[in-house]
Formats: C-alpha cells, sequence, structure tokens
C-alpha cells in the first residue's frame, strides 16, 4: 500500500483535539471529521471507537482490504493513524454526502 502514516498528535493539534465542530457524521463505530489540510484538500478523518486486541486486527484487515481497492465509484483510503488514544483513516472528501444520505434524503417523503 501507498498510504501516508499521520500522527496522531500532530492530526489532533490541527483539529483542535478533534473538536465537534469538524463533525460531519457519526455511526456505531466511528466519527467522521472533514479536515482541510494544509494544501487546501479537505479530507474526511475516521475515527474508529473500539480498543480491542481483535478490533485492532479487523482494523489491520480492513486497511489492507480497502487500502487496495480502487474504483472510481469508491472514496479513496489516504492514510491512517495507529494511536492508543483511538485509530484514524483519511479518505478524499466528498462534498455531496454518503451513499447512505443520498438514499434517505431520497426516501423522506
Amino acid at each position: 500500500m501507498n498510504m501516508a502514516l499521520h500522527v496522531y498528535e500532530d492530526i489532533t493539534r490541527m483539529t483542535e483535539n478533534l473538536s465537534e465542530k469538524y463533525i460531519v457524521g457519526h455511526g456505531a463505530s466511528s466519527t467522521v471529521y472533514k479536515f482541510v489540510l494544509k494544501n487546501c484538500r479537505p479530507v474526511a478523518i475516521k475515527r474508529l471507537y473500539s480498543h480491542h486486541p481483535q478490533c485492532l486486527k479487523k482494523f489491520e484487515t480492513d486497511l489492507e482490504t480497502v487500502g487496495s481497492i480502487k474504483h472510481r465509484n469508491l472514496i479513496s483510503l489516504q492514510g491512517y493513524s495507529l494511536s492508543s488514544y483511538g485509530d484514524l483513516l483519511f479518505y478524499d472528501y466528498m462534498e455531496n454526502g454518503s451513499l447512505w444520505d443520498l438514499h434517505h434524503e431520497r426516501h423522506k417523503d
């Protein structure tokens, strides 16, 4: 994989300790933040909640799988950070929201 490894402390410093003002979504196992890099490129930072040993193995497996998939209809995994405070995944940020958002917006009636 050709992904960047980021230092957790640098990310938390740049996002004001993953401040709530950066949150763009959340689920049962993670929170997603939007952050604009120094080069003005927005990224989605996904912070995973669980720190159990079996979850670390799943995280590593997901990292290998998602990191190796390249398709024009899927967002790309750009990097990651491993820390005792939480594991982070870095994706390209998609302005139009998630597939879930689009699907549920259409079926609101």
